[in-house]
């Protein structure tokens, strides 16, 4: 059983990605970034260590390495200080759904995909231009069954 809404997700913490200096970045060979705010009132300024791999067709990917443990991360949260997710303790949201909130989020994500109205009221639709007959009827079988599956779960 998922832990309870009372756990914090990462959806509640600031985010700093890599990506936001993607800019600086191409134009130097960096080392760290200095980074300055303030959380809770407290001013913070201190700068964050960098590493960076090769990508396969030339070029080099950033990183930050999560002041607290080191570990290489292109996401780090505030928690006073930003550090990475594991080192924050926090669950995406998707780990603290309960069994059917994540069974409306499967039907809901299958009715995007098929170009239907969100919500499980509404009727089913038409097959999307350009999808394949098969893809399609997989799609059926797989909503067809999420359905089943809730309504088993009020009986």
């Amino acid at each position: 059983m998922p832990a309870l809404a009372t756990t914090h997700s990462l959806n509640d913490y600031l985010k700093l990605p890599i990506s936001r200096y993607r800019e600086q970045l191409r134009q130097g060979n960096a080392q760290s970034i200095e980074v300055s705010y303030t959380h809770r009132s407290k001013p913070y300024q201190y700068s964050i260590q960098l590493t960076k791999t090769s990508c396969n067709y030339g070029g080099n990917r950033y990183w930050w390495l999560c002041p607290k443990c080191y570990q290489r991360t292109s996401t780090l949260y505030c928690a006073g200080l930003y550090v990475c997710r594991h080192c924050i303790g926090a669950n995406y949201g998707s780990q603290l759904q309960q069994p059917i909130d994540r069974i409306y989020s499967n039907l809901n994500a299958l009715r995007e995909r098929l170009g239907w109205q969100v919500g499980i009221i509404h009727g089913i639709g038409e097959r999307p231009k350009g999808m394949h007959h098969s893809t399609y009827e997989r799609l059926l079988v797989e909503y067809e069954q999420l359905t089943n599956k809730l309504i088993r779960t009020f009986y």
